[in-house]
Order: C-alpha cells, then sequence, then structure tokens
C-alpha cells in the first residue's frame, strides 16, 4: 500500500511540475509585414548585459514565436543581429505566462526593428520603452560633443530621479528593478563619456584637469561589486569603463588599456554575483587554452549554480579539445552536385572552412576576399578551400542557385546549422573560418576573418611558407 501511495505522491508531483512550466511559459508571437526569410532576433536581459537568444524564422505567412520559460519576470529586447549598446532601442517585459503579440516590417533587406510594435504592452514595458527612448537620446544628444555633456548630464540625472518617482507601479519586484537599472545607466553614462563612448580605450580620453571632479564618484570601489549592476543591458560595459577609469588614473595614460588582461580585475570585485557574471562576460573572447587556464581557472569556485559550472565546463573543453593540434571533426558533407567531401577527404592539404550563410552580410562581405586568396594559391596542390553554408538542407535549391549566381570558384557545402561542423565546434555566430593542418589536426578553430592580415599568415605559416 505504502509503495502505490508512493507512486501516487511521485505521478502527483510530475503533474504539478509539468502544469506550472506550462502556466509559466511566455510566449512572444510575432508577425513580420512585407515577410521574408530574414530571420528576427530577440536579446534577454541577464547578468549585466542583453544576451542572445538566436532568431526565429517567419513563415510563408510571416508569423514566427519565441517561447521562454520565464521563471519570473525579465526584460526582453528586439535588435539587430550582433546588436550592441543604443541598438537595444525596444524593449518587453514579460510575466510568467504572458502571451505578446508584436509586429515588425520588413524594408526589402532586412527586418526594420524601427517599426517594432508591442500589442497591448503592460505598464512596465511603456516604462521601459520610455527610459529606454529618453537614455537614447541623451546619447545621440552628447555624441562626441563632450564639452555640452557636462551640463546635460546633470540634467539628465535629475529628469531620472524623477522618472523613477513617476514611474512607481503595483509590481514592487518591477519598481526596485528599475530604480536599480537606471543608477547603474547613470554611472555608465559618465565612466562611458570619460572615454568618448569608444569601446577599444584608445583613441581620446577626458582628462583634463578642469573636469576631474565630474567623473570623482566613479572613484567608489562599490561601485563594481553592486548587484544592482546586473540589471542593466550596460551594467558589464560599466566595469569595462570604471576598471579602464582607475587603470588610467594610475598611470596617467591610456596606452595598452585596450589589451590589459581582465583577470587583475576579478579579485576589485567582492560580490561572487558579479565576479562570475563578469568572467561569464569576458569568457567567450578567449581563444586559447593557456589563456583560459591563466586567466579563470583561478576562479572557478566562484562558479556555483549548476549554469554556470556547465557555461565553464562548456569553455574548458572548447579550448581544451580544440586546442591547437587536436585531431579535427571528420565531418561528411555534400556539395550542389551530391558529391561528399569530409575532412579526411582533404588529408595531404591545409584546409581551410569559411562558414557562412546567404542571409548573413558579413558573411557575404568576406566571400570575394576569401575568393582573392584562393586564387594566390591556385597553383598549388596542398592547400583547399572550403565554404560551408548553414542555411540548411530543405534549402539546398535556393542554395544551389545562390552560389551559382555568385560564381564562388572554391567547393561550397550545405549544413543544418545546428549540425555537422556548427554543431561540434559549438559555433554561435558567423562567418566563423577554421584552419587545419595537412594531417587533418586543428590550426584554429576560430581563425581572424580573411579582411585582415592575420589570416592568410596564418595559412603561410601553416604551410611553411617563407
Amino acid at each position: 500500500m505504502k509503495g502505490f501511495l508512493g507512486i501516487i505522491v511521485v505521478l502527483f508531483t510530475l503533474a504539478v511540475d509539468c502544469l506550472y512550466a506550462q502556466v509559466n511559459k511566455a510566449t512572444i508571437n510575432i508577425t513580420v509585414v512585407g515577410n521574408s526569410t530574414s530571420g528576427v532576433n530577440l536579446y534577454r536581459l541577464k547578468d549585466g548585459r542583453a544576451i542572445s537568444l538566436g532568431f526565429q524564422r517567419p513563415d510563408t505567412h510571416g508569423k514566427c514565436a519565441f517561447e521562454l520559460d520565464e521563471a519570473k519576470e525579465g526584460i526582453y529586447f528586439f535588435a539587430k543581429a550582433g546588436g550592441k549598446g543604443s541598438d537595444y532601442k525596444y524593449v518587453i517585459y514579460l510575466k510568467a505566462g504572458d502571451q505578446k503579440q508584436v509586429e515588425l516590417h520588413y524594408t526589402g533587406h532586412s527586418v526594420d526593428y524601427d517599426s517594432c510594435v508591442v500589442h497591448d504592452a503592460n505598464v512596465e514595458t511603456h516604462i521601459l520603452q520610455k527610459w529606454t527612448d529618453d537614455f537614447n537620446a541623451y546619447c545621440r544628444a552628447v555624441g562626441w560633443n563632450i564639452p555640452e555633456s557636462y551640463p546635460k548630464y546633470e540634467a539628465f540625472a535629475k529628469h531620472s530621479k524623477q522618472f523613477v518617482r513617476d514611474n512607481k507601479t503595483k509590481n514592487i519586484y518591477f519598481n526596485t528593478w528599475l530604480a536599480d537599472k537606471i543608477d547603474t545607466d547613470l554611472k555608465y553614462l559618465k565612466a562611458a563619456n570619460f572615454f568618448y563612448f569608444g569601446r577599444r580605450l584608445n583613441s581620446r580620453y577626458d582628462s583634463t584637469a578642469n573636469v576631474a571632479a565630474f567623473y570623482r564618484d566613479l572613484d567608489d570601489k562599490t561601485i563594481v561589486s553592486n548587484p544592482a549592476l546586473l540589471r542593466s543591458e550596460h551594467g558589464q560595459d560599466l566595469l569595462h569603463y570604471v576598471f579602464a577609469y582607475w587603470e588610467f588614473n594610475k598611470r596617467k595614460s591610456g596606452e595598452e588599456l585596450a589589451v590589459l588582461p581582465f583577470s587583475k580585475n576579478v579579485p576589485l570585485i567582492t560580490n561572487n554575483d558579479v565576479k562570475v557574471a563578469y568572467l561569464l562576460y569576458k569568457m567567450p573572447d578567449i581563444k586559447e587554452y593557456e589563456v583560459f587556464k591563466e586567466q579563470v581557472e583561478p576562479f572557478q569556485d566562484v562558479f556555483i549554480s549548476t549554469e554556470q559550472r556547465e557555461a565553464y565546463q562548456r569553455k574548458y573543453e572548447e579550448l581544451y579539445l580544440f586546442a591547437k593540434g587536436a585531431k579535427g571533426y571528420n565531418f561528411k558533407l555534400k556539395d550542389a552536385q551530391d558529391r561528399e567531401y569530409s575532412l579526411d577527404s582533404f588529408k595531404g592539404k591545409v584546409l581551410i572552412i569559411d562558414m557562412w550563410a546567404m542571409w548573413c552580410a558579413p558573411c557575404l562581405a568576406e566571400k570575394p576576399i576569401m575568393e582573392k586568396i584562393a586564387e594566390e594559391y591556385s597553383d598549388r596542390d596542398d592547400v583547399a578551400f572550403v565554404g560551408v553554408s548553414v542555411d540548411g538542407l530543405h534549402r539546398k535549391d535556393i542554395w544551389s542557385s545562390f552560389i551559382k549566381k555568385k560564381g564562388f570558384t572554391s567547393i561550397e557545402l550545405l549544413s543544418n546549422s545546428t549540425e555537422s561542423i556548427q554543431k561540434y565546434y559549438r559555433i554561435e555566430g558567423i562567418p566563423r573560418f577554421l584552419i587545419f593542418d595537412k594531417e587533418g589536426r586543428i590550426v584554429t578553430v576560430d581563425a581572424p576573418r580573411p579582411s585582415t592580415p592575420g589570416f592568410k599568415k596564418i595559412i603561410d605559416d601553416t604551410l611553411g611558407v617563407k
């Protein structure tokens, strides 16, 4: 009897869990007017940045949807692929179980995010959109016109305080989030102002003595440990600028700021949530196992949750298993004439693989450069250039016509986006360039783009060209 009751309890628990999951699943239903095959990109605010959730491609009726397991509440953005900074202009606030309708338009080249309309938006979405509009308007007004930034900042800071007071809702959780986000956004604007809003930290600095007082708030060492910064998409950018500001003031120079190892900043963060978020933000930029071992491994104990530990392990495996000299993945893919190629097919040749797609503008910009480089090696029989499209096997006819129209001369293969090379090497963005030596061993699975000088040098070094 006890065994029977135990089974009943387990079944009841599973049923409740399934019902909870269904109730808490939020959905964004999207209509793209003037539908095309261009995907719609969605980002989520998490850990002080906007994290890509990938894209959905509209069907023949212009319909697509994102299903989101929203455990509590969250902020999402519609933005173009590779968006950053002010690209996150269109926001939606979702609660558990929300079903929202969003309309976008197709311009003839891509999805026009400036046409974004959220139907029946909740009050939180309206408030966030108004703040986002105000924030971006300020950024446009200041731009590189730093002399005007001081009075404009003071006026905007005053406006922000009134904005928080005027936009109290019945949602206490949201009210706290909004206040934290706005406070972070203001600190970000001041810190970014010092570097003229330049990501590379190596151009101009607002370092004249008469404006030193304007930046004095940034000397507060607690800024980088405040978990409130995780509630803004500008939180990680705030850390980026504040750490650079502190280093600038120690050096009295901006020389080499952009290339300093980020690991030296980690001990300055005393809050573990911020610390691990900062490490997770920096990890994708690490391309070599030795750098990971030096800059991330010493802090592995801060990766506490299952999600954090899995992210750490994925990066470790990506770098360790895909390190230079490791055996490459023996893919098997077909060209437009159904001829099959594999990594082993190219044994005895240095192999350069270009991961691309018809919808990817940066990919298509690199294609002519890659073709030109391939032509430079046309007199050699120990090197091969191969394009791998991730447009999907179901689009073979369209892809075949496309490569014929473009006149690509390299070997072109077709793959699904979630299979083969892209899956094995965990490639999340394209274009991506991979190089293997004559024995099929990895030289690099994340080579610089052909448009950069370093690309051809890797090929020459692998070939032994002097």
